[in-house]
């Protein structure tokens, strides 16, 4: 196997947890399975598990750093939930998009569940708004809970204190230009 394929095969073992768990339950019927050559297979059935799983936790844990810097309100509001429900929201390696990619995964898995608290499905939503609205264009969003408050309350550090009531956003940039947004 060459080095090409070697880098993209210790890639997916890194990311992806259902071939990591697969590879060391049997790692020999794992490697042919990815077509690999008896000795290619006897090579990766030498990697020692323990370092496998610490530098895929490793890799997750950048994910979860970059995915924060992305989410900084919805990273706030979730607390320790937000690894456990990013970790919940993507699988394999990253998109092309990595950190957004990863956010945008975070946001979708919010939106279809009932989080706790009720508004960070909407709150993730809010702030993936401003990433997409970093390419020209018009967007629009619907919320249902007064989403300004609520990221006005959590970068206060206050408790968020807020009831259900529909907000419309639209955040507009021309080619070149700058953001404009607003909440209704």
């Amino acid at each position: 196997m060459g080095l090409r394929e070697t880098q993209a095969l210790l890639a997916r073992l890194f990311t992806d947890a259902g071939l990591r768990r697969a590879f060391f339950e049997d790692p020999q019927a794992a490697a042919r399975g990815l077509g690999l050559s008896g000795d290619d297979a006897r090579t990766l059935a030498a990697l020692d598990r323990r370092e496998v799983e610490d530098f895929a936790r490793c890799l997750l844990g950048k994910r979860a750093l970059d995915a924060r810097k992305v989410l900084p309100l919805t990273a706030r509001a979730l607390g320790e939930d937000f690894d456990r429900l990013l970790f919940e929201a993507i699988e394999g390696p990253p998109s092309r998009e990595r950190h957004r990619g990863d956010a945008a995964a975070l946001a979708r898995l919010l939106a279809a569940r009932k989080p706790n608290p009720a508004w960070t499905g909407d709150l993730a939503r809010f702030e993936m708004a401003f990433v997409t609205a970093a390419r020209p264009g018009v967007f629009l969003r619907r919320f249902d809970w007064p989403i300004n408050d609520v990221a006005r309350q959590l970068l206060a550090g206050a408790h968020v204190d807020v009831a259900p009531r529909r907000r419309f956003g639209i955040w507009f940039r021309a080619p070149g230009g700058k953001l404009h947004w607003r909440l209704v």
